[in-house]
């Protein structure tokens, strides 16, 4: 209820103050002419978002990715136009993380008070919830009482279930499943809504395992009606899982040759799956830096049922760069057909919400760019290299610990961006660190075991997955970044950190300009998947990947020159599970549940990080 009352004070304000922009955000940069691939319409159309995590204003420091969510608004406005006079359909769909990640959602109080707002705006058609809308209670509750009440019956919820604020209850987030027709083809679809195993969201939520789900009696009546042209899968579950495996094969089991689309999501790349030849899974990457579009030709319709059985539909997809450059190509329009007045008008809600949250205001001024996998680690362009011989040993104290040598382990996946050199803003703040973990600490270690536990952490993941599976919690550490998760748990680990140019995981660098006529190639995403790699609309020149650890460790000790005996063990409050897990293997008998404390009372990374920013980096002759 104060969510919604804050909603009534502010969105008044903002309609008052806004003023008249051209598409874009006022300082995002304009993208640079590209080779660009084509779009294969089909008979259905799908345009996909997953893993926004807040960035509905867009990239304003990388030309390839700066459209805002108006832009998108508008791009799908004329996408469905376009369908429409081809006599075909265009779906929307977005599967989760719509929430922490950018100061856009992460700054105000409470948070995410703008975004909901803004996201109603697009016309989505079937959306997902991911695991960021379940880690806290208040979260999962506006996803309840605003965010499924705006999409009227399109938010599905497959298998998550939530304590009502109100009533107690529990009660499904949103319908389970979803059956309708298309508008123009008349194409029946039984449409259905996952997440991905998931065990570490709040106590008022309960994600039931997706192989139990797929048991019960609904899962079984809806995928045993005969009336079904395509079975559509949308979830914030990888589409190279478990989970979508288990899914693809039970319907198989009752229904062998209806055509299956997945939408996927969580590990934050541009990924597509082949299951059979007519089953195929999309992912489209993370922080709108892509728009995925996908396009199914050959279904059979309500209209069509002469098609036989046999006849095998072709599945058709592509990566776009979320910029105005490949909307304009797409949609064969340009700077003055294409916007539209919805469009714009979203445009302009965000520029006046990130006013109002003064997200442009800069801390300070980052002298170089520093990298999560662009470069090696070490290395002086590292951030993780940065944090743990700058940040951490300068700024983790914690006054009742004062003068006492202290391990510092934080995981790479506590850092989910970029920075770039020129002005640190408050934005950047929560784009390099958005989480609201604290720290904690267990007292008096001894530094050889300290150390030992954070090289269990790194170099034997092994021990760590097969102790999780066995306890049934999940299949692949979380710690690294979700992008390097994704890289793990489809290859063997390899303790070099050496670079990948080929991997769907070279993506996130600015345009650079073209002086010529033909434009250049830019580097950027160059996607492989299972269908080659012709996906992105935009034709790249390849990034080098390289791994980085799963943590990284810094010693804070008042006598820098000696080696400590014991040390207290620091960590970030949300690793907890792997940190005592892996000090269980270490030979170390802690209770941590019993043993550990707060260090830093209510001090963040992300407050750690702004802080030292203030304290260090300078704007003076910049």
């Amino acid at each position: 209820m104060i969510y919604n009352r804050s909603y009534a004070q502010v969105l008044p304000f903002l309609a008052i103050l806004v003023s008249p922009i051209l598409a874009l955000q006022p300082s995002a940069p304009e993208p640079s002419a590209a080779p660009l691939r084509d779009l294969k319409w089909g008979q259905l159309n799908f345009l996909h978002t997953t893993d926004t995590h807040g960035w509905l204003a867009g990239h304003l420091q990388e030309p390839s990715y700066s459209a805002d969510w108006g832009d998108y608004v508008s791009f799908a406005i004329r996408m469905r136009e376009k369908a429409e006079a081809q006599g075909q359909d265009l779906l929307v769909i977005d599967t989760g993380d719509r929430v922490e990640g950018n100061g856009l959602y992460d700054s105000s109080e409470p948070k995410g008070i703008y975004i909901s707002e803004i996201l109603r705006q697009q016309r989505i058609d079937l959306l997902s919830a991911g695991n960021h809308e379940l880690y806290k209670q208040n979260t999962s509750e506006v996803e309840l009482l605003t965010t499924v009440p705006n999409f009227r019956g399109n938010y599905l919820a497959s298998n998550i279930d939530i304590i009502h604020p109100v009533t107690k209850e529990t009660v499904p987030l949103a319908p389970r499943f979803k059956k309708f027709t298309t508008e123009k083809q008349n194409i029946r679809i039984v449409a259905f809504g996952f997440l991905f195993d998931f065990t570490k969201n709040d106590k008022n939520t309960i994600v039931q395992p997706v192989e139990e789900t797929i048991k019960e009696d609904w899962f079984q009546e809806a995928i045993r009606d005969k009336e079904v042209d395509l079975f559509l899968v949308v979830g914030h579950v990888p589409v190279h899982s478990k989970e979508y495996d288990a899914i693809f094969k039970e319907i198989r089991t009752i229904r062998w040759d209806t055509p299956i689309q997945f939408f996927g999501g969580h590990y934050h790349i541009r990924d597509f799956a082949r299951y059979d030849s007519k089953a195929f899974g999309l992912a489209s990457g993370r922080f709108m830096e892509t728009i995925g579009f996908m396009s199914i030709d050959g279904l059979s319709t309500r209209k069509q049922q002469m098609k036989p059985a046999w006849t095998t539909p072709s599945f058709h997809r592509r990566y776009i760069d979320n910029n105005l450059y490949s909307f304009h190509h797409h949609t064969g329009l340009d700077k003055e057909t294409f916007p539209t007045e919805q469009g714009l008008n979203v445009s302009r809600l965000i520029q006046q919400s990130r006013s109002t949250l003064q997200l442009d205001k800069a801390h300070g001024c980052a002298p170089r760019d520093l990298w999560m996998s662009r470069v090696k680690y070490p290395h002086d362009n590292s951030i993780y290299t940065w944090l743990e011989r700058q940040v951490l040993p300068t700024s983790l104290k914690d006054e009742s610990r004062a003068g006492k040598p202290a391990l510092a382990v934080v995981n790479t996946g506590a850092i989910r961006f970029d920075i770039f050199e020129g002005p640190f803003t408050q934005d950047s703040a929560f784009i390099v660190s958005p989480f609201t973990s604290g720290f904690r600490y267990v007292r008096n270690i001894p530094y050889e075991k300290a150390t030992l536990i954070v090289d269990i952490l790194n170099k034997q993941p092994q021990i760590l997955t097969d102790a999780y599976n066995r306890s049934g919690t999940t299949t692949t550490p979380g710690l690294a970044p979700p992008e390097q998760s994704a890289f793990f748990h489809d290859r063997s680990f390899d303790d070099s950190h050496g670079p990948d140019t080929t991997n769907h995981l070279t993506g996130q660098a600015p345009l650079l300009s073209s002086g010529h006529f033909k434009p250049d190639l830019i580097p950027g995403y160059t996607t492989v998947d299972d269908e080659g790699s012709d996906g992105d609309d935009t034709i790249h020149s390849p990034i080098s990947f390289y791994r980085v650890p799963n943590c990284i460790q810094a010693l804070i000790s008042p006598n820098i020159s000696a080696v400590p005996e014991m040390v207290d063990l620091v960590y970030i409050d949300f690793i907890e599970s792997y940190v005592a897990l892996a000090a269980k293997f270490a030979g170390l008998d802690i209770d941590f549940m019993r043993d550990s404390n707060v260090y830093m009372p209510t001090t963040t990374l992300t407050d750690l990080i702004l802080d030292w920013v203030k304290d260090n980096w300078s704007c003076k002759g910049m």
